[in-house]
């Protein structure tokens, strides 16, 4: 029997991509892997979900306060997942929190020569010409050392032909953290990305799956420091903002000026502590009364796909969009 699981571990991982999404936040360690088939635009299917609680105080926003007791989660957590064969090629991938994270986005000749310019249409530095250049704009708007630093970037070409550089940073004591409190349950970690990307992600998937590729729709997502709202336009960022914000005296007026006045909005997908938009006197019904659309919650659900042993309550959950985001991340890599 061991030796038919090793073969059929094999043959699933040379047909399809495992990825697991680790989403650490402040009162439980959420897990989700995913799976994909290595052919193009194939379904992606959820495998596991799994939460595990954390002590009270053992992470505080983006700290871990006690590294044991979140060690012990993380292993806890691996610990309850299937032991066959096709689940130890899992690419792994850890979320930061907002409050540990700069993100910004810089045109690209304010970095570069013009001459440079024509290196947005492969997405890359090959000369190695815009990394220095990347990483003194991190450090100046951080205001961190560079070597205190750990920072990611991509070159990205708008619809209007305009090409900026997009940087996330953060204190690389927050990603040294991460990965060594990984290895010490025995994971190892091949991607650390920003939980509100991760949490968009997901719901860029759904929008994508559900309402198809010209659909215009927003996103929220809410976590205790607030609400993080994207409109997305044909599969793009068209805008995005935050909320409590000086220039905002409700989350609905905020929500109202994100979405702008001459386009419909198709739906509204809402994930993380959605509790946290009722607080704030703007419970799903409300919101889609306010847009004239449906307005749902993030689930795991539609993308189960028969996964019986999956608890139903972590199927149904919004709390699960970043860790989601963060494995379609890998499987879609």
């Amino acid at each position: 029997m061991a030796k038919e699981n090793t073969l059929r571990g094999k043959v699933l991982t040379a047909t399809r991509r495992f990825a697991a999404g680790i989403d650490v936040s402040e009162d439980a360690v959420r897990l989700a892997v995913l799976s994909r088939r290595l052919k193009r635009d194939s379904t992606v299917c959820v495998e596991h979900l799994d939460a595990v609680p954390i002590a009270a105080g053992a992470v505080v926003g983006g700290d871990f306060v006690d590294r044991a007791a979140v060690v012990a989660a993380l292993r806890e957590a691996v610990g309850r997942m299937p032991q066959d064969g096709a689940w130890r090629a899992l690419r792994c991938s850890m979320g930061l929190p907002a409050s540990a994270t700069l993100t910004t986005r810089v045109p690209l000749a304010r970095l570069m020569d013009a001459r440079h310019a024509d290196m947005s249409a492969i997405g890359g530095d090959p000369c190695g010409l815009l990394e220095p250049a990347v990483l003194a704009e991190a450090e100046r708007v951080s205001g961190m050392e560079r070597g205190a630093l750990a920072v990611d970037w991509s070159v990205e070409t708008r619809e209007d032909g305009q090409t900026h550089v997009a940087i996330a940073a953060t204190a690389r004591r927050h990603v040294e953290a991460r990965v060594e409190s990984a290895a010490a349950a025995g994971i190892a970690l091949c991607a650390i990305d920003g939980e509100p990307a991760a949490a968009l992600r997901a719901m860029r998937h759904s929008g994508r799956v559900e309402l198809g590729p010209d659909a215009r729709y927003l996103v929220c997502w809410l976590e205790g420091a607030g609400l993080h709202g994207w409109i997305v336009n044909a599969g793009d960022v068209e805008s995005e903002g935050r909320y409590p914000a000086p220039e905002y005296a409700s989350v609905a007026e905020a929500l109202r000026d994100l979405a702008g006045e001459t386009l419909p909005v198709d739906c509204a997908y809402v994930g993380g502590q959605t509790q946290l938009l009722a607080n704030a006197g703007l419970p799903l019904p409300a919101l889609a009364k306010m847009f004239g659309c449906p307005a749902l919650p993030f689930e795991s659900a539609p993308y189960c796909n028969g996964a019986s042993d999956i608890d139903a309550a972590l199927k149904h959950s919004p709390l699960f969009a970043t860790a989601f985001g963060l494995a379609l991340r890998e499987v879609l890599q």
